[in-house]
């Protein structure tokens, strides 16, 4: 048996969490937040209680989430909270969250937004607010706030019975967030649209029955996010003192937190993979916490996955001025993205027990670690081409190239999220023409002529100068006289996702061939077919026409497919396929997320509910092409810094699935 109480048993439910000088006091006791984030829609739901578990046992008492307003309400006006088809919709039922986190003694901060950054698309915005001309996101503004309003009172209308107050685990929410860092120099923010927000969320679950915070760096920002009578915080990593010394400058005689104390850091496509934070230096920072008495969330204490196109990017003031974010989202914290513990782990819980907080709170056992297994080699040998797979695709015809917001799908909602196909005739002179895509392509596009792929694959940095780049304004590819004649033009342009974080006027772009027209020669290039490769649920299961496959080379972008069986009960496993160069995967229908060759990312994360007993389906999104198979290795790699990528015709690559 424990030694010691419960936290529910230690701080009485029926209590709200409230601040009393400088310490916070739940039922008129001292209480100390120790805090782990960990995003419910980050982890498959089957493994939310083996991560809850693990928090709880490094000493922790409460457990950290944002809530993604683009995934719940995916079309507007549509809310999904665990209650729809969608593969993803499971992940999304956060009153079942809330209560796996009680049933492992935790309490539990909620971070609703609407704008939640956590290097998630388009900072968890629907894109369907793109659809508006001239709305700004963030503000005041009628249209967004009318949107953030009803979203923010349907998700916490879901929640509101589960306060510290009524039994539940809800000991605090947070408005907004990081609001200072919103605008332009030390310009006043839109203070209407912050108290509007606090007024629309109170209106739900009152001030009295949970405590309200905003989270910024003040050393950085001041009070310039914050709301009057409302508890500032901060969000650091190795400055925790210098944040708490401007925290009481700002606000005396409160209690000091950091909201989001930075356990690791995230990694961009085409970069170096991050350089550790060492743990020596995590301990000092944590111990300093520790010591000055002040509460803390650990962002992140489990990291997960960017499952299907939902990673976020940075944009940058050099070259080359966008960085979108990897699949994986490991964050180098306290367990690994599928959940198996680090040394940060041992530090926090080491520390924890030294400093006796709560000493009459008893801390668990750690459960064991999930095994992972290294499965038999998989052949693919069942294929689409590009012109196979959309043709069973609906389509839109317009006059001119659009942004696949704009597209009239969805009920009126756009394309949210993948690729986008602009198809269209041209006849090329005998001289041969120039091609030009005015403006800047978001964000990669692949140029095909009679379903050859005629433009280089983007492997490494200095590819980002090449055509069909987001780099290059006003990309221009020479059609030679070889491509006189009347031919069929494909222009494949993939999202990889919208920024996160930034400036306002980073949160009003748009996907696609977005900016502006597409020239042969100096005529504009009319009458397009546009095709969504969305990949939405079902839809591979519903493609017909497979052929068979046997490796031979593959030329320009295909779906490719196999099986693998399963003889015992599945267990986590992990996938290579940056032999294919760049691309999607997808297993048993689920989307894991982007690979790609240039790095740093090499392998994706399967997890166990996502495999079956019997029979498995494997589909490969190439882009590129290539040709080969599926073989199993023995390595989890999220630091290969820009391994050689694959071009059509190179030969050879495999995909692997592979035990950490």
């Amino acid at each position: 048996m424990p030694r010691g109480r419960s936290v529910y048993d230690s701080f009485t439910v029926g209590s709200a969490l409230e601040y009393r000088g400088g310490s916070f006091t739940i039922n008129g006791r001292s209480f100390r937040i120790m805090s782990g984030a960990l995003h419910y829609f980050r982890v498959h739901p089957d493994q939310w209680a083996d991560r809850l578990a693990k928090l709880r046992a490094a000493g922790l008492n409460c457990v950290e989430t944002y809530v993604p307003w683009n995934l719940h309400e995916p079309r507007q006006g549509h809310f999904d909270f665990g209650d729809a088809k969608d593969p993803m919709s499971p992940f999304l039922d956060l009153p079942a969250f809330l209560e796996k986190a009680k049933e492992q003694d935790l309490l539990a901060i909620v971070r609703p937004g609407p704008y939640i950054c956590a290097e998630w698309d388009f900072g968890g915005l629907p894109s369907w607010l793109l659809r508006t001309p001239h709305l700004q996101v963030r503000t005041s503004q009628p249209d967004f706030l009318a949107a953030a309003v009803r979203f923010l009172k349907e998700t916490l209308g879901r929640i509101q019975h589960m306060t510290l107050t009524r039994g539940g685990p809800v000991i605090a929410l947070q408005v907004e967030n990081e609001y200072g860092a919103f605008g332009y120099s030390d310009l006043p923010r839109d203070s209407k649209y912050l108290n509007s927000i606090y007024q629309a969320m109170t209106s739900v679950i009152p001030p009295n029955r949970v405590m309200y915070f905003t989270s910024d760096t003040p050393s950085y920002k001041g009070d310039l996010g914050a709301i009057k009578g409302v508890l500032q915080t901060a969000n650091a990593q190795t400055s925790v003192l210098q944040e708490f010394k401007e925290l009481k400058r700002l606000q005396p005689n409160r209690p000091l937190m950091v909201t989001e104390f930075w356990s690791g850091w995230f990694d961009h496509w085409m970069e170096p993979h991050r350089n550790r934070w060492p743990e020596k230096d995590f301990s000092r920072a944590l111990e300093e916490i520790l010591k000055s008495g002040a509460s803390f969330n650990l962002y992140m204490f489990c990291g997960g996955t960017n499952f299907g196109f939902l990673a976020g990017a940075n944009v940058q003031e050099e070259w080359p001025f966008y960085a979108p974010d990897v699949t994986s989202y490991d964050y180098d914290c306290l367990l690994t993205e599928n959940g198996d513990y680090t040394p940060k782990y041992m530090i926090t819980k080491q520390l924890i027990s030294q400093y006796q907080i709560h000493e009459d709170v008893y801390t668990p056992s750690p459960p064991e670690n999930t095994p992972t297994v290294a499965y038999d080699d998989i052949v693919l040998d069942k294929i689409l081409n590009l012109n196979e797979l959309i043709g069973q695709l609906p389509h839109v015809k317009s006059p001119h190239v659009m942004a696949m917001e704009d597209l009239p799908i969805n009920e009126g909602n756009g394309q949210a999220y993948g690729y986008t196909l602009y198809r269209t005739r041209i006849t090329v002179p005998k001289g041969g023409a120039t091609l030009t895509i005015r403006g800047h392509v978001r964000d990669l596009a692949l140029l095909l002529v009679d379903l050859k792929l005629v433009t280089p694959c983007i492997n490494e940095p200095r590819d980002l100068d090449a055509f069909g780049t987001w780099v290059k304004r006003n990309s221009t590819f020479e059609l030679s006289s070889e491509y006189s004649g009347i031919h069929t033009l494909d222009i494949l342009v993939e999202n990889m996702g919208r920024v996160n974080y930034g400036k306002p006027h980073d949160f009003t772009m748009k996907k696609g061939l977005s900016e502006g027209p597409v020239l042969l020669g100096s005529e504009e290039l009319k009458d397009w077919l546009i095709y969504p490769l969305e990949f939405k649920s079902g839809e591979i299961d519903r493609l017909l026409g497979w052929r068979s496959y046997a490796g031979e080379e593959v030329v320009g972008p295909a779906l490719l497919q196999g099986d693998f069986e399963i003889q015992d009960e599945p267990e986590d496993t992990f996938l290579d396929a940056c032999g294919w160069g760049k691309g999607v995967v997808f297993v048993n229908d689920f989307n894991l997320g982007r690979f790609w060759s240039a790095g740093p990312q090499r392998t994706l994360y399967v997890p166990r509910p996502l495999l079956v007993k019997g029979l498995n389906k494997v589909t490969v999104w190439s882009q590129y092409g290539g040709q080969g198979g599926v073989k199993s290795t023995d390595s989890h790699d999220l630091g290969a810094e820009n391994p050689t990528g694959v071009t059509p015709g190179s030969g050879g690559p495999l995909i692997n699935i592979c035990k950490t």
